[in-house]
């Protein structure tokens, strides 16, 4: 079962969120702010995150950089849920590392249909592996 670590500040987002992916099943797991979002990223590797922007004691750019920086964590794929949508947050973001930029509110099937896009799943871990092994052997 692929782990999904959901990360905002707001209780009702993480319950509506949450829901929506356990319905889909998904394991989820929570944290309600940046440093115990990289804390939680660290202890069970998830197989996504979803990251809001503003997020208490650490915001969600300082958490993106922070996990894409980590050896341990640089290839949790990461998306972006928030309700900031300008361009240059955009832009920051993906340059930063993200898969994907998903603004709020957005519909459970919307939501749904870029997870399934963007999550890191044994599949495709191991073709990626295979893939680089068959890179570096040429």
């Amino acid at each position: 079962m692929s782990k999904i670590l959901v990360v905002d500040d707001e209780k009702n987002i993480r319950l509506v969120v949450g829901k929506s992916l356990e319905k889909a099943g998904f394991d989820v797991y929570y944290a309600v702010d940046g440093v115990q979002a990289v804390e939680k990223a660290n202890d069970i590797n998830p197989d996504l995150v979803l990251l809001d922007l503003r997020l208490p004691k650490m915001n969600g750019f300082l958490v993106l950089e922070a996990l894409k920086s980590d050896t341990s964590t640089e290839d949790i794929p990461v998306m972006i849920l928030s309700a900031l949508s300008e361009e240059d947050d955009v832009q920051r973001v993906i340059s930063l590392g993200a898969e994907d930029f998903l603004v709020k509110p957005i519909s459970q099937s919307d939501l749904l249909s870029a997870v399934e896009a963007n999550i890191r799943t044994e599949a495709t871990n191991g073709q990626e592996e295979k893939e680089e092994e068959n890179n570096n052997e040429a």
